[in-house]
């Protein structure tokens, strides 16, 4: 087998190289129903299959055979989550987590888009096809001509067959885990505390460094003037919960989904892509790395799928899904993040006295209402959860209800809306072009994404997908009211999606960053984080006249923190005001922190000490997750002063040999300077000193100039990872096939 390309190496991805697997006979050919003509899988000796069919049916047919073969456990365990059934299998343990996904309704949503899918047969061949090779697995598991997983035979379980609509339902379960985030709630708990304009100021310094995928240059040919976006209405009226309901509303979502978004700054997917001008290759080049959650085995499948003539592709699958999500063929190239939109809203609903209605822009209407399927083990026995009820408002699913107050927090998804379609994405991997590509997820409606693709005849394509709401107002922090002067106009039509072109000489890239600035119509809410990942990478890139593979390796292996950069010239000035504070070891950690050069490499102590010092500086100050407010704080800068730039740091060489040592407390100067006004009877949250750096005036100091080097190595990893290697490359390629 020959690697994949088109005249030697026109579109790479990285992460996703194949290698020719050694020649070896096959082993013994399981006799399978269901294929028109044999279909070969081919295991390399990185445990990737390699799947070749006559026709695109038996392709899938041997797809779904070989994901069941390696995968069946990871399949049919998320599909009982999807529907809120582990209970059934891990007891009372899963209760939580089995209400919050009943609660949603993820599996009549997948079966409705099933009853829609099945009547194209561009969506409804591939995922029946795949349904039957998961089944002819589990046929021969059931006949024992195959073992059961060891998690499967614990439990003492026999799965049931695989439908097309259990597809469907992995792919709402993946938008439940990148698109599902209510950060309201801990947004709620801020403005009854300290009030509406407090949690307001509290982020002003946070949106210092965005970056915008399509560039304000192309936006504003794109879009036009930026549009005054109207301003919430009654914008000082509080959506009415309290602690007890946020409390309430959390243990809700305990051990289903976080309440919040994970911390912004934590996200770390990324893709680009770089014109034929800019390509040291003449052709276009493009990288993905797309990070999720570890697990074992893990959220994406690699997996090469060819068929004569039709198709020849390699890439990422997420395992249940017959589609590759990332990739490439002989002639396209792409790949995905998150695109971290704020694509839910909460709502505090006003009910009727008697609870059964529910206060919307129409008057009042009834709120629906149905049974969970649970059971609670007690002693040997199951008892049905016969005393609560789910129950949705015209927004969506209640969280929680108040009924001496008569409010319902309620939780309204954009990914629930009823256009979720699955037929646009089937068949990706078969694209010519990147505006095709782009075709097949502009209509997904979850989980919302940001794809870029590039092909042959020198495209480079950015496309957001997935389902907007469409505001026309910005939500501001905590709960909307459910007064109707919050509604949604609808979602943003998939034609209406940010999507750009980069020019020949350019270059383009998203790291969960916010796709478009203020120019776009709809407001994207809550993308104030540093956007350090793709403000790296695009620096990088401008470095570059030419890239090549070797430079995109190294963008990808940066290990460079721009964070500490900006950071920790602040945090040492406030140490360094406070000499008489540190002992010996206190001092040693501090010049360990000075040579440091910013790079996040396995060997270094300096690293660790970064984020201890800055971890535990937000916990006690309460600043978690805002890094813009603690660099303003470590300044003494007045909001209004935000944007002051931070000072050079000193520096000596890095890698320095650092005695063992406990972390002491940390301590925080103060001054007169407080982060915001505070309201009646309420005290600042934090105060510091304005930074005075005498870093430059200690002993044997040196102010550092330094430059990003536009070709830094690869992260080396651990030194056991090369025996890994070659031991994995020693092993036999493992060869099997398919036939009638």
């Amino acid at each position: 087998m020959t690697r994949l390309g088109l005249r030697g190496a026109l579109l790479g991805v990285l992460l996703l190289w194949s290698c020719a697997p050694s020649g070896r006979s096959p082993a013994s050919a399981p006799a399978t129903r269901g294929l028109d003509q044999p279909a070969r899988i081919v295991t390399d000796r990185w445990g990737i299959p390699h799947l070749r069919a006559a026709s695109l049916p038996d392709l899938y047919f041997a797809w779904g055979y070989v994901t069941a073969r390696e995968r069946l456990w990871q399949l049919v365990s998320q599909r009982q989550a999807a529907d809120g059934e582990l209970w059934r299998w891990l007891g009372n343990r899963t209760l939580r987590a089995d209400a919050g996904a009943q609660l949603f309704e993820l599996r009549a949503r997948a079966e409705a888009a099933w009853a829609s899918a099945r009547r194209d047969s561009a969506a409804a061949m591939p995922l029946e096809r795949f349904a039957a090779g998961v089944n002819a697995y589990m046929a021969r598991c059931r006949s024992g001509a195959a073992h059961w997983p060891a998690e499967l035979e614990a439990l003492g379980v026999k799965p049931a067959d695989w439908r097309p609509a259990d597809s469907i339902v992995l792919l709402l379960g993946q938008g439940v885990a990148l698109d599902l985030a209510i950060p309201e709630l801990a947004e709620a708990e801020e403005i009854e505390a300290h009030g509406r304009e407090w949690a307001i100021a509290r982020r002003r310094f946070e949106s210092q460094w965005i970056y915008d995928t399509i560039p304000d240059s192309a936006a504003a040919r794109l879009y036009g003037p930026a549009p005054r976006t109207p301003a919430r209405e009654h914008a000082g009226r509080i959506a009415p919960v309290d602690a007890r309901l946020l409390a309430a509303a959390r243990g809700a979502l305990d051990g289903w989904l976080s309440p919040g978004a994970a911390d912004p700054e934590a996200r770390a997917s990324n893709v680009f892509a770089v014109g034929p001008r800019r390509s040291a290759s003449g052709y276009p080049l493009l990288a993905n790395d797309p990070h999720l959650s570890l697990s074992i085995p893990s959220p994406l499948q690699a997996i090469h799928v060819s068929v004569p003539g039709v198709v020849e592709a390699i890439g990422f699958c997420v395992p249940g899904l017959p589609t590759l999500v990332s990739g490439r063929n002989l002639r396209c190239a792409w790949g995905v993040t998150a695109l971290s939109a704020d694509v839910v809203d909460a709502y505090a609903d006003t009910l009727s006295p008697d609870g059964r209605r529910v206060r919307g822009p129409g008057g009042w209407t009834p709120i629906r209402e149905s049974s969970y399927d649970l059971g609670v083990g007690w002693r040997g026995f199951s008892l049905p959860v016969f005393w609560r009820h789910r129950r949705y408002t015209s927004h969506g699913p209640v969280l929680v209800e108040d009924q001496s107050r008569h409010i319902a927090l309620s939780v309204r998804w954009a990914g629930l809306a009823d256009s979720l379609l699955v037929t646009p994405l089937m068949g990706v991997e078969r694209s010519r072009r990147a505006t095709e590509v782009c075709a097949h997820f502009a209509a997904l409606a979850t989980p919302c994404l940001n794809l870029v693709a590039a092909d042959a005849d020198g495209r480079v394509l950015y496309q957001a997908s997935g389902a907007l709401p469409e505001r026309g107002f910005d939500p501001g922090p905590g709960p909307l009211p459910g007064d109707g002067a919050h509604e949604w106009r609808g979602i943003v039509p998939h034609d209406r999606l940010p999507a750009w072109g980069a020019p020949p000489g350019g270059y383009v890239v998203n790291s969960n960053n916010r796709p478009v600035g203020s120019r776009y119509a709809e407001p994207l809410p809550r993308f104030d984080w540093a956007h350090d990942r793709a403000l790296e990478i695009a620096g990088r890139l401008d470095r570059l006249p030419r890239v090549s593979l070797r430079d995109l390796a190294a963008i990808q292996n940066d290990i460079v923190s721009r964070g500490a950069a900006r950071l920790l010239p602040l945090l040492l000035g406030c140490a360094d005001s406070l000499p008489e504070r540190w002992d010996p070891r206190m001092r040693a950690a501090l010049d360990t922190l000075r040579r440091w050069d910013d790079r996040a490499a396995r060997p270094l102590v300096a690293p660790t000490l970064y984020r201890g010092w800055v971890g535990a500086l937000q916990r006690r100050s309460r600043l978690g997750g805002l890094t813009g407010l603690t660099a303003g704080r470590s300044r003494g800068a007045r909001p209004a002063r935000s944007s002051a730039p931070a000072p050079p740091r000193p520096s000596a060489r890095p890698r320095p040999r650092s005695p063992r040592w406990r972390w002491p407390s940390t301590r925080w100067p103060r001054s007169s300077a407080p982060i915001c006004a505070p309201g009646p009877g309420r005290a600042p949250i934090a105060r510091c000193s304005r930074a005075r750096s005498r870093a430059s005036a200690a002993p044997g100091s040196r102010r550092r100039s330094r430059s990003r080097a536009t070709t830094a190595p690869p992260a080396s990893g651990p030194r056991g990872c090369r025996g890994a290697r070659r031991s994995a490359s020693a092993r036999c390629a493992a060869t099997s096939s398919i036939s009638r």
